[in-house]
């Protein structure tokens, strides 16, 4: 039968040892490394652009609500001139119309003073004309 030699042999454990750690340069070297660069890129590039991305998202709301805000005081501005300029406009309105209104009495007292006038102008005048149309019927009438 055969025997199972259990003892260690040091130069297959030193040459075992070695290959072990040579290959964990190269891969260190070769490949760990660079991985853990380009991994560390992209999580600054990823969190880094996540932090800007949430940054410029706060900042996007401060300056929505403060167009918001221009937009209400700018509506609240217009409104409050539309309805400064309507009651101009309606006092203004309300004067014309007054001084019109004025204007058109006093015309229609003057015209009424001015028709009285010639109406007793001509009631005046209607004795004297029914008198001279009364001689020329006569006349007519009975020649002389």
């Amino acid at each position: 039968m055969s025997s199972l030699n259990l003892s260690p042999n040091p130069v297959i454990m030193a040459a075992t040892a070695g290959i072990f750690v040579a290959n964990l340069i190269v891969v260190k070297k070769l490949f760990l490394e660079p991985y853990l660069k380009v991994r560390d890129q992209r999580i600054k590039a990823t969190f880094g652009n996540q932090a800007a991305a949430e940054q410029l998202e706060v900042e996007n709301t401060r300056a929505t609500e403060k167009i918001r805000d221009r937009i209400a005081q700018a509506s609240l501005e217009a409104r409050n001139f539309r309805d400064s300029s309507l009651a101009t406009a309606k006092h203004k309105r309300d004067e014309l119309l007054a001084a019109a209104s004025k204007e058109a009495s006093d015309v229609v007292t003057a015209m009424r003073g001015n028709l009285v006038k010639e109406l007793a102008e001509q009631r005046q005048a209607v004795p004297a004309i029914v008198q001279q149309l009364s001689r020329q019927f006569v006349d007519r009438l009975i020649p002389h």
